[in-house]
């Protein structure tokens, strides 16, 4: 395989949709790749990359006991997919599944005493994991790539919500 300075020093990148080809097939290679270094790290703890992320998700973006399907809008995925990571992680006694006491229909997620456990005694590593992952930048380039990530999650979330519709 090439090499990515090689592969960039042959591209025509003079042309803004050649680099956005290029950021798009990179912004992939990241995700496959910290994937890979996710999985590897929570292995031990028998938690996958997508319950990770679901775990992530469900302790910051809600500030209640959320449905599943309030998770799987949060996550851009499906309810079935949301209820086999739940079902996972409840299996591994970090969350508990319970009906919803105003309507039995719906499935609420809540974190157990032991997911606030591992999640606390985690803290330090997690630091650590995340700022390895971004030790290449200095201050200002964080605050540009977040600037940047965050336009482009809003961007992918309409873009998202607008083709669920077609």
């Amino acid at each position: 395989m090439k090499e990515i300075d090689n592969v960039m020093a042959d591209a025509p990148f003079g042309e803004r949709l050649e680099m956005e080809k290029y950021i798009l097939v990179i912004l992939f290679l990241i995700q496959q790749r910290w994937g890979y270094i996710i999985n590897k790290e929570f292995a031990k703890d028998n938690i996958t990359t997508k319950q990770w992320l679901m775990l992530v998700i469900l302790g910051n973006a809600f500030d209640h006991d959320p449905s599943m399907q309030e998770v799987a809008e949060a996550m851009s995925t499906t309810h079935q997919n949301v209820k086999q990571l739940a079902s996972r992680l409840q299996d591994s006694g970090f969350l508990k599944i319970e009906r919803d006491p105003d309507n039995k229909r719906i499935l609420r997620l809540k974190f157990t005493e032991q997911c606030y456990k591992y999640w606390e005694k985690r803290d330090e590593a997690d630091i650590d994991s995340i700022t390895n992952l971004f030790n290449v930048l200095d201050d200002e380039e964080v605050k540009s790539l977040f600037s940047i990530m965050n336009k482009l999650e809003k961007l992918s979330l309409v873009k998202y919500q607008k083709s669920k519709k077609e």
